[in-house]
């Protein structure tokens, strides 16, 4: 069934369109909470948690595009979960390798600070060519592992761990030229 098809369903409350956004994306938002959350357990609760959100928000929201609006609900519940399983420890080792990208003292309750980050990020990963932009979004978005970016991107686990370390680069290089933090 198209994405078109089923948001018109669910916008109407008829639960054929959970049940064949389920049964079309299951798979997908499994990968997406696995790979932050690397629990089958929790990761299927967490989609669970997700498809509910959709039927709670459409309507009143009607998004154009169903999967990224679902991937994105999914994303958020397992980053939630994560944060829930493992307060003091947040998957250090993942956020870790972006903390020399971002501004320190990055204050998280400034909203204006945050979308201007947001948009500078933006802007950077669509100036990516599309294999590093893949890779990029695999790696710090789906917080795939490294062999499961390299994979998705079509590369070497070599290359694209040297692929990731002068995107940082160039990414930490962007932020200083656009004024958000100071070497």
């Amino acid at each position: 069934m198209e994405d078109t098809i089923m948001t018109e369903l669910l916008y109407n409350r008829d639960e054929k369109g959970l049940t064949e956004l389920k049964i079309k994306y299951s798979r997908l938002l499994m990968k997406i909470a696995c790979g932050i959350l690397k629990s089958p357990e929790d990761a299927e609760e967490c989609v669970n948690d997700a498809l509910y959100a959709v039927w709670n928000r459409i309507p009143p929201d009607k998004p154009e595009k169903l999967l990224p609006y679902v991937c994105r609900i999914t994303r958020r519940k397992a980053i939630d979960r994560l944060r829930y399983n493992s307060a003091a420890v947040r998957n250090a080792e993942l956020l870790s390798e972006l903390d020399e990208c971002l501004p320190s003292g990055y204050s998280v309750e400034n909203a204006a600070e945050r979308s201007e980050l947001a948009q500078a990020l933006n802007a950077w990963v669509k100036a990516l060519p599309d294999k590093q932009q893949r890779l990029f979004v695999y790696r710090y978005f789906s917080m795939y592992t490294v062999k499961e970016a390299a994979k998705g991107a079509g590369m070497s686990v070599t290359a694209a761990t040297t692929a990731l370390s002068r995107m940082r680069a160039s990414l930490k290089n962007y932020l200083i030229k656009g004024g958000f933090f100071n070497e």
